[in-house]
């Protein structure tokens, strides 16, 4: 058992567990929340508080987390994020309130901004740059699926045995990964980094950190931007239902988090630059045809492809942010695990804090992108959204094939 905590596959299976567990309980309340609220009296407007401080939590903690991964280590972020995740969930159980309900998402907000941040720190601690385009994207595909499944696991449970039996597995499961984080030989802080020697000022001088993020803000701008103006559009055009909706949703989401091991390892053989530019550059042309579509199935069509060529600028963007870290910071990257007292080592790298980073931009472009769709739809219509997205994913591709230094270190 020994030989086997030390193995790094062990400790990305963990780290999988966790992000998938995460992203579950994210998309469980789903089906659940709305209609548990309504029953205590709860308004609309304050159901969208209960949705909202979520990513509010998430986009305040990510870069504290991030700063505490570098100054303590993993292990006590993983532990502390899967056992918040648990408090939360027990937190869910009892709520039945308004400002319950709130603090419990706020909870789980925060729990989550440590996980991400210090699990995707440690995939790219643990895992050498030729393999970590790979594991990046198996481990997207597994949280991917967890958002799918767990909207469907939650409302069935929920349907046959009531509030609570959805939140008990995952009380049980925080609890069970907590404690395997506490007890795993996970890296400890960097010897020669300390919190706080990272921040929002570096991302504007080094142009790689500038660009991930950019393209991690625009990437999270345009799918949230969907959510609250497509399903309009969907039901005035084509006149779909609540099911056909998901289901379109389901499609783009299904095509994303499958095409992501494969876009990973194609990273790791051709580069990161050259799938982001392309992957940023075809959805961008592939964008308009949402407003454009001629029938139902062109648009599920072009939502397959949407979230395929989403998957090849997202999935190389991640090992692109860990390496761009590793260079600008260290100079000696790819200190991984092999397999004996490696499991012990941290690298020179500020890693926690340029994923906290990561994470706190890409939640604005979660934020921003309902608000800003909603108004320019209103104003403009759905289609000049869709060109507005365009442009963005066109800058944003001419600054990365401009800018981004290749980071793939060929051996």
């Amino acid at each position: 058992m020994k030989n086997l905590k030390n193995s790094p596959n062990y400790i990305f299976i963990l780290v999988i567990l966790a992000l998938l567990i995460d992203n579950m309980l994210y998309g469980v309340i789903v089906p659940i929340v709305p209609f548990y609220a309504t029953s205590l009296g709860i308004t609309t407007t304050q159901i969208g508080w209960i949705f909202g401080i979520y990513s509010l939590a998430l986009l305040l903690a990510s870069t504290p987390m991030g700063w505490a991964v570098d100054a303590y280590g993993y292990r006590p972020l993983l532990t502390a994020g899967m056992l918040g995740l648990a408090l939360s969930t027990a937190a869910f159980i009892y709520s039945g309130s308004l400002p319950l309900l709130l603090l419990s998402r706020t909870l789980q907000g925060t729990s989550a901004a440590a996980t991400w941040a210090a699990g995707l720190a440690l995939i790219s601690e643990i895992f050498p740059s030729e393999v970590r385009g790979q594991k990046m994207g198996l481990a997207m595909t597994a949280t991917g699926l967890g958002v799918i499944v767990g909207p469907v696991l939650g409302g069935f449970l929920y349907q046959a045995a009531g509030y609570t039996a959805p939140f008990v597995p995952f009380l049980v499961l925080g609890l069970l990964e907590g404690i395997l984080f506490y007890f795993s030989p996970l890296p400890g802080r960097s010897s020669s980094t300390s919190s706080g020697k990272i921040g929002f000022s570096i991302l504007l001088k080094n142009r790689n950190l500038f660009w991930a993020s950019m393209i991690s803000v625009v990437g999270a701008f345009g799918f949230s931007m969907l959510e609250p103006t497509l399903p309009l559009q969907m039901g005035q055009r084509f006149g779909l239902s609540s099911a056909g909706v998901g289901a379109i949703f389901g499609a783009m989401s299904l095509a994303f988090s499958l095409s992501q091991p494969f876009f990973g390892s194609l990273s790791d053989r051709r580069g990161r630059k050259p799938l982001i530019v392309i992957g940023l550059v075809a959805v961008a042309v592939l964008s308009p045809g949402l407003a454009l579509a001629p029938s139902l199935w062109v648009l599920f069509l072009v939502i397959g492809l949407l979230g395929i060529g989403t998957g090849a600028f997202a999935t190389p963007n991640l090992p692109l942010l860990a390496e761009s870290t590793e260079a600008a910071f260290s100079r000696t990257p790819d200190a991984a695990v092999d397999g004996g007292d490696d499991a012990a080592k941290a690298s020179d790298s500020p890693l926690g804090t340029a994923f906290g980073i990561f994470n706190t931009v890409y939640s604005f472009g979660l934020m921003a992108g309902p608000l800003v769709g909603s108004a320019v739809t209103q104003r403009f219509g759905f289609l000049p959204l869709l060109l507005l997205f365009s442009l963005m994913l066109l800058v944003t591709a001419a600054g990365s094939a401009r800018w981004i230094t290749e980071t793939l270190r060929q051996r």
